[in-house]
């Protein structure tokens, strides 16, 4: 039997001595004193643009003499520390929290409104009178214009040039992953340097033998070596009674440590706690039940009453269009699969020739999965294209909400072999009421295959809100008038 190899290790350089200090710690020490000094600076600016703001409103309200006496100023004063206080805890001058320009206007303006909440209480109960409400309405708006264009220039000027260098350690694949996500970021600038991973093995991404730094044991030296802002563990390939000494070395250079790897979990349903004072992360369950579904369920009747008669007029212009040209009756029904697996009679104007559903066998499934979908399909007719395209031929399933068979938003309801050919986890999307529009339809509806239609209706039934719900509907409207993925 011949011996198998054995998969390369990683080494870094230690100090040979434990007082010994290399060039490069050196380094690292002084590039995070300039961090430092950069912070203060950028904070020193806030302050200086806050002051500016109050004392020029105040000269040209009052005169400069009111600058000791005015109760206004001395509310901003008060609110000024406030604001700086929120942009520095959201992270806004924290090199490891990166932003791009977009991101850090929204912090700024979450912290100017938060003032601007604290400005109103203060002056209510402080019974101000009309003038120092004016003021206040006047710096709150000036403080949110300078500070935005502050800090979104300089993260516009920085793009490209200034990141927050991150290592992802984990296992491989999990890496790959993350440092595609962290990429993908539209808030922060990342620049993930490399991977940190016990063993390289035979069949690991080639991306990451390419950026392997080293092995976990090695992270502290190896965050100095490479001047990292944060590590990044991917919670699938961590080995617990390494991570708690490796994470509180890293700590302990002033280096944040992350933790990632919930699967696909909604922020909304990850909150933080303590036993004993122990640090626990919990997960919300799903919701299924209560008074959210009562609000979901009577949006449903409200939403589909009212569009059934608004379109009235539509419907029954489509209806007779589809009776004269193609001599059938223009209402479709077919038997489909909705909450809890019960089969219901699912109603579309048709836009198929008559017995179309038996010439499937001869027809090529543009896919791969158990979902049929065909480009240019010859059984559909000439009305049933125009219809197909503009979603119109969706519009009696309004009936089926109504019946409270659908919802407005939930999972596509399949045909029950289509169900059937699938994997058995994929009827975990029948814990919800199937609806007319969801994640799958304003993802790009038949550009999207079954594995990323049953990825979307997971993370859909996991992480259901209301206001998920309602950012689907105004999502759906552009993607019916663009007619995207529609066949």
């Amino acid at each position: 039997m011949t011996a198998q190899p054995t998969p390369p290790t990683f080494s870094v350089r230690r100090p040979e001595t434990p007082g010994e200090i290399g060039p490069g710690l050196r380094l690292v020490q002084g590039e995070a004193n300039r961090r430092h000094a950069r912070n203060l600076a950028r904070v020193a600016v806030d302050v200086a643009l806050m002051l500016l703001i109050m004392v020029l409103t105040t000269v040209r309200f009052w005169g400069a003499d009111h600058l000791t006496t005015s109760e206004a100023f001395r509310l901003g004063l008060v609110v000024s520390p406030f604001v700086l206080g929120q942009m520095g805890w959201i992270g806004l001058y924290d090199r490891v929290q990166s932003r791009r320009w977009p991101a850090a206007v929204l912090v700024v303006g979450r912290a100017v409104l938060s003032g601007a909440v604290l400005f109103s209480l203060a002056a209510f109960f402080a019974e101000t009178g009309d003038g120092a409400r004016n003021w206040i309405l006047i710096v709150t708006a000036l403080w949110l214009l300078t500070l935005s264009l502050h800090h979104g220039l300089r993260a516009w000027s920085r793009t490209g040039t200034v990141h927050s260098r991150v290592i992802v350690a984990g296992s491989p694949r999990e890496a790959v992953a993350m440092r595609a996500t962290l990429r993908a970021d539209r808030r922060h600038d990342y620049d993930v340097v490399g991977f940190v991973i016990d063993r390289l093995d035979d069949d690991v991404p080639q991306i990451v033998a390419d950026m392997a730094l080293g092995a976990i044991d090695d992270l502290p030296h190896l965050v100095d070596r490479y001047e990292v802002d944060q590590v990044m563990f991917c919670m699938g390939g961590l080995n617990g009674t390494k991570f708690a000494p490796i994470a509180r070395a890293v700590n302990a250079k002033g280096i944040a440590v992350s933790l990632t790897g919930l699967g696909n979990v909604a922020v909304r349903r990850v909150g933080l706690t303590h036993v004993q004072g122990q640090p626990v992360v919990s997960i919300a369950p799903a919701v299924r039940v209560g008074w959210r579904m009562w609000i979901k369920r009577g949006v449903d009747i409200a939403v589909s009453a009212l569009l059934l008669t608004l379109l009235s007029p539509l419907l029954l212009t489509v209806a007779a269009a589809i009776r004269i040209v193609d001599g059938h009756s223009p209402i479709f029904k077919q038997q489909r699969l909705g909450k809890g697996g019960v089969p219901f009679g699912i109603y579309k104007f048709r836009s198929m020739v008559v017995g179309a559903e038996k010439l499937t066998v001869d027809l090529t499934n543009d896919h791969d999965g158990p979902v049929f979908k065909m480009k240019g399909d010859p059984r559909i007719t000439k009305i049933g294209g125009f219809i197909r395209k503009t979603s119109i031929d969706e519009l009696p399933q309004l009936w089926n909400v109504l019946r409270g068979e659908m919802s407005l938003v939930g999972p596509r309801p399949l045909l029950q072999h289509e169900v059937e050919a699938a994997p058995a986890s994929f009827r975990d999307r029948e814990a919800v009421m199937p609806g007319m529009t969801g994640q799958w339809q304003v993802s790009g509806r038949s550009d999207t295959d079954f594995d990323q239609l049953d990825e979307l209706d997971r993370w859909y039934v996991d992480n259901w809100s209301l206001s998920n719900d309602l950012g689907i509907l105004a999502r759906t409207v552009p993607a019916v008038l663009l007619q995207r993925g529609a066949r």
